[in-house]
């Protein structure tokens, strides 16, 4: 898997970036637009697990409470500082949401990044400090 080194450059996007996942995470669809934004072709992230993304400072704690969440949630909304392949970042709101089948059993995740605000982006790096601290 790529593990990109991070830098201290954020990337900034306009448009919403969307991608699915299976039950356990693994990426089976995203759009040109999260391509572009994260850096990687379309087929680097087929089968791929959505951590792929996880930037280093977003505490462990954190990350997996909020993705194990997601779990027992039909949707759920926070701010996420995430990594791009070539290890810039971006900050994001997401807004997640259970994918269902035709005979309405859950087969995955329906995952939209939009632009976030700075006030969002201090108050997050404010709550990663915190996890840090522990």
């Amino acid at each position: 898997m790529h593990h990109p080194i991070p830098l201290d450059v954020q990337y900034s996007f306009n448009d919403n970036l969307i991608y699915e996942t299976d039950l356990s995470g693994i990426i089976t669809y995203a759009n040109q637009n999260f391509c572009k934004v994260t850096g990687f072709k379309r087929e680097e992230l087929m089968g791929k697990n959505h951590s792929i993304f996880k930037h280093p400072d977003v505490p462990d704690d954190l990350y997996n409470n909020l993705w194990s969440t997601k779990k027992s949630l039909k949707q759920w909304f926070s701010v996420l500082k995430n990594m791009r392949r070539d290890g810039m970042y971006f900050w994001s709101d997401i807004h997640c949401t259970i994918k269902y089948d035709d005979n309405n059993k859950e087969v995955g995740f329906l995952i939209v990044h939009k632009p976030t605000s700075s006030l969002n982006i201090e108050e997050e790096t404010e709550r990663y400090a915190q996890y840090n601290i522990k």
